[in-house]
């Protein structure tokens, strides 16, 4: 799952993400999008926007796991601030940070790493 405020950085990266890999992606375009898809499907991996309006991505983080508990999918951070990114690679919830634009290839082996076992 792609979490972002931006609807066209979400559909994008869940488009790349198909097109390279063997991942099925869902995206969700903020945090009440992102809890009631997490409500109806666990995804195996959640990418994570760490600031979208009005919404602080630690905060999004324990919203996430929380609807998503007792499974606990894998989160990565996604931010354009290296404050923030540093703070993601501190967290222990957190299986990487990643600064905007993400690499794709690094975002891919990444993601070769999650184990498959929600879908």
């Amino acid at each position: 799952m792609v979490v972002d405020d931006d609807r066209d950085l979400v559909d994008a990266l869940c488009e790349l993400i198909e097109l390279c890999s063997n991942w099925t992606t869902v995206g969700a375009y903020g945090l009440a999008d992102a809890l009631a898809q997490v409500e109806q499907t666990v995804p195996d991996a959640i990418l994570l926007d760490m600031e979208m309006d009005g919404v602080d991505g630690f905060a999004t983080a324990n919203r996430l796991e929380s609807a998503a508990c007792p499974e606990h999918p894998a989160l990565f951070a996604l931010t354009g601030n290296e404050r923030l990114r540093h703070a993601a690679s501190l967290d222990v919830r957190f299986a990487a940070s990643m600064l905007k634009p993400a690499d794709l290839n690094k975002l891919l082996s990444l993601l070769e790493n999650v184990p498959i076992a929600h879908g």
